[in-house]
């Protein structure tokens, strides 16, 4: 019996991987140009750069490590990943033959089964059978191996997608940890006005005790103070909201971001290598999986077209079978038995579902072809938009740097001036009124070029590894 079936099967196997439907998977090509909008240069690219190497900074990196350890979507993410992989095998399964067993006793009088339909002459029996079973669906049609692709792809694209949210928070986290540092900046500016103003006010509140100064000066002068002095608690707000994001993204309780340095310096570690597009299309792990999100939506027609045809299925059974299990050992060994057998099952007619589900399959096809285009093109304008950005804050910070020297030398010449007695005081406050706020723009354009880095550095592929 079991070499009967065995043969069957052997004997089907070649039929069963014979063909199978739908367009075999080829990887999209795109035309992309040479280099980067905005990018002069040709050679290698910081995405090859370990992120500690690139990320260069002790405080910033032991967050990202935290990060990258304790993050909850990051291991929500995970499991994602691990149950993708198990549905591969579940597609699989059915590549092979199935095995099962079965196995039934009662007890009772006049009765089979545990029911009264038979006559034993008023003798209790204890009836019993136990049997096996093997099941095979033949993929003649390549249905099955069309699905494991689906689901493989499925795997590798929720694989991507993990390196992508992995990247992603490597990105947010090291933006808001710069940010930090331009608050910081900030606040200091913000504090030596606020001091300076205050002086100003009382030396204006006694020049007008003395009939020197008028209440024009006086009214100006607190309304500096005041402006300034309302900031600070304004930006330490933005510190303590950001520290407290930083620290979840970190898997810690809401709490202070050790954090040290100063953007320039910050600036002045990292070096920047763009490369070229190619790599861009290689590593970027959105675009590799739009890539397999395309290649599932490729085998999904495979699988819709094999619905057409029939499903052949082969089944074997055998098995043991005794009237009381007292005997099963016995005169009734005799009774066993084995059977094998073939289905055959297919659609005659389904209201036009097998059409309209190929139909949708192709529609899913090109759905997600233009999204895979889509995200190529965006990554490319991502990536131009980031070196272009890069270039002109490097000019706008270097004229901004100009505006605040000229601003520090105008204060300073004021000073002079009051001193000597050539000018009012009022006039060192309107100059500090326009140095301070220049200060802190210079500020902001620091971190915005700082940030430019793990923006960059993200937006090439790199960090996800």
């Amino acid at each position: 019996m079991n070499k009967s079936i065995l043969l069957m099967f052997a004997g089907m196997l070649a039929v069963s991987t014979g063909c199978t439907m739908g367009p075999d998977w080829t990887k999209p090509e795109m035309e992309v140009p040479a280099v980067f909008r905005g990018n002069s240069i040709g050679g290698g690219t910081m995405a090859d750069t370990p992120w500690q190497s690139v990320i260069n900074d002790k405080n910033l990196n032991s967050l990202l490590t935290d990060v990258f350890n304790n993050n909850r979507s990051l291991e929500a993410m995970r499991h994602h990943v691990d149950a993708a992989q198990q549905y591969v095998t579940i597609a699989r399964a059915p590549i092979f033959p199935w095995f099962g067993y079965g196995a039934s006793t009662s007890k009772g009088m006049n009765s089979q089964g545990g029911a009264g339909v038979a006559q034993t002459g008023g003798v209790t029996t204890n009836p019993g059978s136990v049997a096996a079973s093997a099941s095979w669906e033949l993929d003649i049609w390549g249905k099955t191996r069309r699905d494991v692709e689906s689901a493989e792809a499925t795997a590798q694209e929720t694989q991507e997608q993990l390196h992508n949210l992995r990247a992603s928070l490597l990105r947010q986290v090291a933006t808001g940890y710069l940010q930090l540092l331009m608050l910081d900046e900030q606040l200091r500016i913000t504090r030596e006005s606020v001091d300076s103003y205050r002086g100003s006010l009382e030396l204006f509140e006694d020049q007008f005790k003395t009939g020197i100064a008028d209440s024009l000066q006086v009214a100006s002068a607190k309304a500096a103070l005041a402006a300034a002095e309302a900031e600070i608690p304004a930006l330490e707000l933005q510190v303590a909201s950001l520290e407290n994001t930083l620290s979840v993204l970190a898997g810690r309780m809401p709490g202070k971001i050790a954090r040290g340095g100063s953007l320039q310096q910050f600036v002045s570690r990292s070096k920047v290598s763009s490369g070229i597009p190619a790599d861009v299309i290689a590593r970027r792990p959105d675009i590799r999986a739009a890539e397999q999100s395309l290649r599932a939506a490729n085998a999904d027609i495979g699988v819709a077209i094999a619905s057409y045809f029939p499903s052949i299925s082969l089944t074997g059974t055998a098995g043991y079978a005794s009237a009381d299990l007292r005997s099963s050992m016995s005169r009734y060994a005799h009774k066993s038995g084995w059977g094998i057998g073939a289905n055959l099952t297919g659609p005659l007619f389904q209201a036009g579902q097998l059409t309209a589900n190929e139909a949708a399959k192709r529609d899913a096809f090109y759905a997600a072809k233009a999204n895979y285009e889509e995200t190529v093109l965006a990554a490319l304008a991502e990536i131009s938009s980031t070196l272009v950005e890069r270039e002109k804050l490097r000019q706008v910070i270097t004229k901004q740097e100009e505006a605040v020297q000229a601003y520090e030398e105008s204060v300073k010449l004021a000073k002079q001036r009051y001193k000597e007695g050539l000018s009012a005081y009022f006039e060192v406050l309107d100059n500090q009124l326009r140095l301070f706020p220049a200060q802190k723009q210079l500020a902001a354009y620091r971190y915005q070029y700082a940030a430019c880095v793990p923006t960059l550095y993200t937006q090439l592929g790199g960090g996800w590894k």
